[in-house]
């Protein structure tokens, strides 16, 4: 049994080693050595031959009351404690200058193409530049909104109308909206489901220009509908009703204990109240944090 500091492969003398009855192995550090985030141990098990044992399992001791358990792998090593990464989850989406968010607003096209734009442009280190010509007729460069028009063309995210139109101060659909969410996951590279069924939402034929969009949203989770069976694909999507699929698309959702326990810097609106079906999607929406990458439900260390 070899013991090592991760980071630069210098055996740790003076560590303990013992095997139960049951073949665990455990590792006691000397005092002194740290073991957390910064400072990592990794075991390394052999035969007498020098033959990796995969499959043990090893926990390591610190003299903090530091304890990490784990198998080895098919070399025989096992790095304590387990590398977590953070994601940095932005905000995307903020309120009205009067301090409300708008749950049952309607949203734009140009106020969605913000949304994905911001969060593909930080994902991939790019920077939005303003004035910018744009291929639609209607969308000025000197727009607020032109720099994220722009930007989602060069990844076929955005669509117009056939008269070469953007029609940005329009309401976005439901539909509108999510073909524009499915255009968006596959340029952010989000791994979806490949198995595609035909859903029976009465309001929603096989001919209907976004029927494939909805379909593929709805296979992975992304939209419901109504409870009687229909979509309303032709309605302007509501503020609530947006925050909540990008949410579902990115994953994302809130720490409900981290924002019970930070009432006072969490940013919450007069106009969602806890009670609100979406209060919690707004609140990942409105706040930016981080959150390890992990199975199971997200969890916030704040910005």
């Amino acid at each position: 049994v070899k013991v090592e500091h991760t980071e630069t492969g210098r055996p740790i003398e003076g560590a303990g080693v013992s095997i139960g009855k049951t073949g665990k192995i455990t590792v006691v550090l000397p005092d002194g050595v740290d073991m957390d985030g910064n400072h990592r141990i990794t075991v390394t098990v052999t035969d007498h031959k020098k033959q990796p044992q995969e499959g043990l399992t090893v926990l390591v001791k610190g003299d903090l009351k530091q304890a990490a358990e784990g198998k080895t792998d098919e070399n025989g090593k096992l790095t304590v404690p387990a590398k977590v990464e953070i994601a940095e989850h932005s905000a995307y989406i903020v309120g009205y200058t009067d301090g409300i968010f708008g749950p049952s607003r309607s949203m734009t096209r140009s106020e969605a193409a913000a949304i994905f734009a911001r969060l593909l442009a930080a994902k991939n280190g790019d920077i939005l530049y303003d004035n910018v010509h744009c291929s639609f007729s209607d969308v000025s460069g000197k727009a607020w909104y032109a720099g994220y028009v722009k930007y989602l063309e060069t990844f076929d995210i955005l669509s117009g109308y056939t008269d070469g139109t953007f029609r940005p101060d329009n309401p976005i659909t439901r539909a509108e909206f999510v073909a524009i969410s499915v255009r968006f996951y596959k340029a952010y590279g989000i791994e979806v489901t490949e198995e595609v069924k035909k859903l029976a939402f009465t309001d929603v034929s096989g001919s209907y220009w976004a029927a494939d969009y909805i379909d593929e949203a709805a296979a992975n989770g992304w939209i419901v509908g109504y409870g009687n069976g229909t979509f309303g694909p032709d309605k302007p999507i509501t503020r609530a009703e947006v925050v909540t699929i990008v949410n579902r698309v990115l994953g994302r959702e809130a720490d409900k204990d981290y924002i019970a326990a930070n009432a006072g810097s969490v940013r919450t609106f007069p106009d969602v109240p806890s009670s609100h079906w979406a209060y919690y999607a707004v609140l990942e929406a409105a706040n930016a944090h981080k959150s390890p990458i992990k199975e199971g439900a997200e969890s916030w260390l704040g910005k």
